[in-house]
C-alpha cells in the first residue's frame, strides 16, 4: 500500500473525530480522548499532504 498513511489518517479522522462532533452537537459534551483522536488523524492527514508536495518539487 503505497499511501498507508492517507488511508489511516482518514479512518482515524472519520472514526473519532465523527464520534466527537455527533456527541458535541447532540449532548454538548467535550469528550478529550475522540478530540485528540480526531486530530491526530487531521495530522497524519496534513503530514501526507506535505510529503506529496514537497516529493513534486523534488521531482522538477
Amino acid at each position: 500500500m503505497k499511501q498507508w498513511i492517507l488511508s489511516i489518517g482518514v479512518i482515524i479522522t472519520i472514526i473519532f473525530g465523527g464520534g466527537f462532533l455527533i456527541r458535541l452537537m447532540r449532548d454538548g459534551e467535550f469528550y478529550i480522548a475522540e478530540f485528540i483522536g480526531g486530530m491526530f488523524g487531521i495530522v497524519m492527514l496534513l503530514i501526507w499532504l506535505f510529503k506529496k508536495g514537497s516529493l513534486k518539487s523534488d521531482n522538477i
